[in-house]
């Protein structure tokens, strides 16, 4: 190579180089301002607000909670994410209104978030079912002593239903209410059901390469999690979510833009749920509520999609009519499926204000508690 070849080659190099560090200064900036946007955005500016998010030492692990409220003496929800490993706190916006009627308390669980990118790897060992409800009782005390409150309300989706109703059974004296949102219930029974559900959709639906991947991975349980991830996004291609048309927040983007969320925590947000699943995945499939038994000394509610294919309503229904409690109610909507907090989050909340919210602010006042103010 000649040396003005050679010269020339360095200079167009250097210009790739600069245009790609330019392009990623741009990047940059503008993932800066949109944070900063959101920021704003959620802003909570009322007297008696409270808008923070901090480390607090759980166990052995420093776990990320958040809590947001525009009036302290409302009732404390509890919000315990899915997935299992998928934080909630980065889709805060989603949830907005909530915050209006309860002071809301999100828990980015170990393999989760923010929790999980300040422990990385090593965050993830020990972990079980079990110990992920000592640490929600935590939690929930940590909340309660933060807010200055006796009880509060615990909201499980999914997997955070598996937590939750475990925590009220463990100690019924932390909760004004339990929320079951897409409950679950037996882990193998539920996930036969759901892919059998999932068949019949592929073939109503004519998804033949979904069908193809689900008869290849056959029923659950199976023998290792790469199987069940592709099982997983197979019913993604059926689900009500995908089938209906509703719109589904852009997970990457909430993560990406999420104010105060770091480049770290993003990553770590979207590598928590293949891993948490790997660590979870036995345990899921073997666990069973009812052994725990049928008597519960708090209200409780139970919002279900008939739809659902991942906590299908069948199961549900036949568990908490099996249930005791001083108050149980459930809820099944013919339209939705398992994802309704995200797709339409408007209707558990107005769920929440219906029925539980009276309910918890009864509780309250018999507490001693400054009674709630009327709705902001």
């Amino acid at each position: 190579m000649t040396p003005s070849l050679l010269r020339m080659t360095e200079l167009i190099l250097g210009f790739i180089l600069l245009g790609a560090a330019l392009l990623l200064l741009l990047a940059l900036l503008y993932r800066t301002i949109r944070q900063a946007l959101a920021a704003r955005a959620l802003a909570i500016r009322t007297p008696n607000g409270i808008q923070e998010g901090r480390f607090v030492q759980i166990g052995e692990r420093k776990e990320w909670v958040q809590i947001r409220g525009e009036d302290r003496n409302n009732p404390i929800l509890l919000f315990l994410h899915g997935g299992p490993g998928v934080a909630n706190s980065p889709l805060t916006a989603l949830f907005r209104a909530w915050e209006r009627d309860f002071t809301v308390v999100q828990w980015d669980q170990p393999g989760a978030g923010k929790t999980a990118s300040r422990n990385g790897k090593r965050g993830y060992q020990g972990l079980t079912v079990n110990s992920m409800v000592d640490d929600g009782v935590q939690v929930a005390e940590w909340a309660l002593r933060r807010l200055g409150q006796r009880r509060l309300i615990i909201l499980g989706t999914s997997w955070g239903s598996l937590l939750g109703i475990q925590i009220v059974k463990r100690r019924p004296g932390l909760a004004l209410a339990y929320v079951g949102v897409g409950q679950f219930v037996d882990g193998e029974a539920g996930q036969r059901a759901g892919y059998e559900l999932a068949l019949t959709r592929a073939r109503t639906l004519s998804k033949s390469e979904t069908l193809k991947t689900l008869e290849q991975v056959g029923p659950p349980p199976y023998a290792d999690s790469k199987t069940s991830m592709l099982k997983q996004r197979a019913l993604g291609q059926v689900d009500l979510e995908t089938e209906g048309g509703r719109r589904m927040p852009n997970i990457l983007a909430a993560a990406l833009f999420a104010p105060g969320y770091s480049l770290r925590d993003t990553l770590a947000y979207l590598q928590g749920m293949p891993m948490s699943i790997e660590t979870f995945e036995r345990s899921i499939m073997s666990h069973d509520l009812r052994p725990l038994g049928m008597d519960f000394d708090v209200p409780l509610f139970f919002l279900q999609g008939a739809r659902d294919i991942y906590t299908p309503a069948a199961p549900v229904q036949e568990y908490v009519a099996t249930l005791r409690a001083p108050r149980k109610e459930l809820v099944v909507w013919d339209d939705e499926g398992h994802l309704t907090f995200l797709t339409n989050p408007e209707k558990i909340h107005g769920e929440l204000l219906a029925r539980v919210r009276p309910v918890a602010s009864k509780a309250l006042v018999a507490d001693g508690a400054t009674p709630p103010g009327p709705r902001v």
